[in-house]
């Protein structure tokens, strides 16, 4: 939610993409973060929200949001904008708990596109802590599967925390293959596991990775448009990471995905956690990172293992 005058709104976005511009390919480009502008004179109808943004650029009292945003800051602080470099300034709980405010205020446009490019990534992490931090109080802490989770535990050495809604769609310890989904908007989240280390550099962890999805998965596979992988750490294992975009094999099908491939030493295993969503003509940015909260939450049991 962003707050400004109608006058500042074009150059106060030109900011604002330089901080926020995460973006999945669904297939169709899709903003993780998505803006909706407010009149100065209504902020108060919003002042609850968790992610708000206060927009001033210059210091003319007759533009409300300059206005606004004085009376937001203190003497000191606005100056501080104005002439010196402190044109972004972040607000914990301002008006409310857990919430992050972004106060913008400078001189001109071309001096808070200068800040906006030197702390726009500490700025997107600090709220993208905060929106985890939201998503797993409400995805883990009202409801999950215990007994699920613990039989996973014990069945085969490794679990993670699994929200209600989800139901097992295919289970094959021989295929080392654990498939679980919710619909309505579809949710897919498979874990894979092989003994030993399967892929040893970048080009056999990607096809391996591949195989899993076209052969055991049989109607998913992963396309080469928008396909990437890089290197991440995910619960302290250096991991192959990819995203991209799937497709159904006999249906006119498909949508974002994204998979992980990383070997533990302490299970001697090879493992892929694979992630996709299948919502058709609707936002799919939220669901994919709910899915990939829960991937985060996969651990092996080093019980299990002695």
């Amino acid at each position: 939610m962003v707050v400004c005058s109608k006058e500042s709104r074009k150059d106060i976005r030109s900011v604002l993409s330089a901080i926020f511009s995460d973006t999945i390919f669904t297939p169709q480009p899709e903003p993780v973060y998505k803006i909706k502008f407010i009149e100065p004179n209504d902020y108060a109808k919003i002042k609850q929200q968790v992610n708000i943004i206060f927009g001033s650029i210059g210091t003319d009292e007759s533009d409300p949001g300059t206005r606004l945003v004085k009376s937001l800051l203190s003497t000191s602080q606005f100056n501080a904008s104005i002439n010196g470099t402190n044109q972004l300034i972040l607000s914990e709980n301002l008006f409310a708990q857990d919430q992050l405010a972004l106060i913008i205020s400078g001189e001109d446009l071309p001096q808070i596109k200068d800040r906006a490019q030197i702390q726009g990534s500490k700025i997107l992490a600090l709220y993208a802590s905060l929106y985890e931090k939201r998503q797993t109080k409400y995805l883990f802490e009202n409801a999950r599967q215990n007994d699920l989770e613990a039989r996973l535990k014990n069945s085969y050495g490794w679990s993670m925390k699994i929200p209600w809604g989800y139901a097992i769609i295919r289970e094959d310890a021989d295929l080392g293959l654990f498939w679980m989904g919710r619909d309505i908007p579809y949710r897919w989240f498979a874990v894979h596991w092989s003994d030993g280390i399967i892929a040893s550099d970048s080009l056999s962890a990607s096809n391996y990775f591949r195989e899993f999805t076209s052969n055991t998965l049989e109607t998913i596979q992963v396309n080469d448009h928008k396909f990437s992988s890089e290197f991440t750490v995910i619960n302290d294992w250096t991991t192959w990471s990819y995203s991209g975009i799937w497709e159904h094999q006999k249906e006119a099908q498909g949508g974002p995905f994204r998979g992980y491939l990383f070997y533990d030493g302490i299970s001697d295993r090879t493992y892929i956690l694979f992630l996709l969503v299948y919502h058709p003509g609707n936002d799919k940015s939220l669901l994919l990172k709910q899915l990939d909260f829960i991937a985060h939450t996969f651990f092996v049991d080093t019980d299990s293992f002695q």
